[in-house]
Formats: C-alpha cells, sequence, structure tokens
C-alpha cells in the first residue's frame, strides 16, 4: 500500500516540474522577444522597444549621475530609399542646457527612444506627460531603454529623479521642450 502511495507522489512532483519549466521557459522567451512590456514600461534587454524603430526616432543616451541628469549623445534615424538604416547626429539641435538644467527640444508626435544609464547609484527616470506618468528605474551598469512619443501639445515636460539618490536628490531634474 505505501509503494503505491509513493508512485502518485513521483508522478504528481514530476507533472508540477514540467509545469514551473513550462511557465519559466514562456517568460523567458517574452522578456527575450520583447512582447512581455508594454512601450509605457521601460526594461533592461529593450524589452518593449519597437523593432524596427519608427523614422525619424530620436536616440538619446542619458547618463544618471549624483546629481544630474546628462544628456551625452542625440541622434534620429531615418530610414534611406534603399531600406538601410541611417543614424544622424542631431546633438547640437535636440540637447541644450538652460541655466545648467538639461533640455531636450523635440518636435510634437516625435518617437523618442531613451538609453537611461548610471554609473554610481539607483535612479528612476520620472517624466509627467499629459497621458500620464512615465517612470523608469536605473540600475547602475545595466542600460534600460524608454520609448514614448512626444505629446502632441507644445510646452515644457519636467523630467526628475524619482529613486532618492543623494543629499542633492532635489537638484536632479531637467526639461523636455515640445516646440
Amino acid at each position: 500500500m505505501s509503494e503505491h502511495k509513493r508512485d502518485w507522489e513521483k508522478i504528481w512532483f514530476i507533472v508540477m516540474l514540467v509545469l514551473v519549466a513550462a511557465f519559466t521557459g514562456y517568460s523567458y522567451f517574452s522578456v527575450i522577444t520583447g512582447s512581455a512590456a508594454t512601450y509605457r514600461y521601460g526594461l533592461p534587454l529593450g524589452s518593449g522597444v519597437p523593432k524596427p524603430l519608427p523614422n525619424g526616432t530620436i536616440v538619446i543616451y542619458m547618463l544618471g549621475v549624483q546629481w544630474a541628469w546628462e544628456p551625452i549623445n542625440a541622434t534620429e534615424i531615418v530610414y534611406l530609399p534603399n531600406g538601410t538604416m541611417e543614424n544622424i547626429s542631431v546633438t547640437s539641435s535636440v540637447i541644450t542646457y538652460v541655466n545648467g538644467i538639461a533640455t531636450i527640444k523635440v518636435d510634437p508626435g516625435q518617437p523618442i527612444l531613451l538609453v537611461l544609464f548610471s554609473n554610481n547609484v539607483m535612479h528612476a527616470f520620472y517624466l509627467r506627460l499629459p497621458h500620464g506618468p512615465q517612470n523608469w528605474n536605473i540600475v547602475p551598469g545595466v542600460n534600460s531603454y524608454a520609448f514614448f512619443y512626444a505629446p502632441m501639445t507644445p510646452g515644457n515636460y519636467t523630467f526628475h529623479c524619482a529613486e532618492y539618490c543623494g543629499i542633492g536628490h532635489s537638484y536632479m531634474y531637467g526639461y523636455l521642450w515640445v516646440m
């Protein structure tokens, strides 16, 4: 009688092991392919970023340091008639500093990809847009990707750090200027 009970335990264990393996494989596949996240949430590995990027996407490399946001480089993705993609540098026309505060200038409705990274502590890039606030966490040494479309309403939209990162945390902000 006890041997019969052990057989059912073994069968149940194998069934559960197969289910765990199936769900783990599905989760891993969905994160790697980017289908696990929407455009609203920036995750490592580029989850939620459309592939290929829309024509005219501005790609901005944004460094979070204690205690400032530093836009490093900006390029515009343009697809040529033969189907090849070109990255055109637009750093001087997109990235400016107003009174020492980083300002990013974009057109209404323009697709934007932010490559967010940090080399010192955890930060969070918080951007309040008309359709709702957006927040992306930045872990040191891991790139986070934030894809969104610029608001259709011209104006200044403030971004700041939403993760306490030290004594100068409240000064870590900048502007997305839609013009």
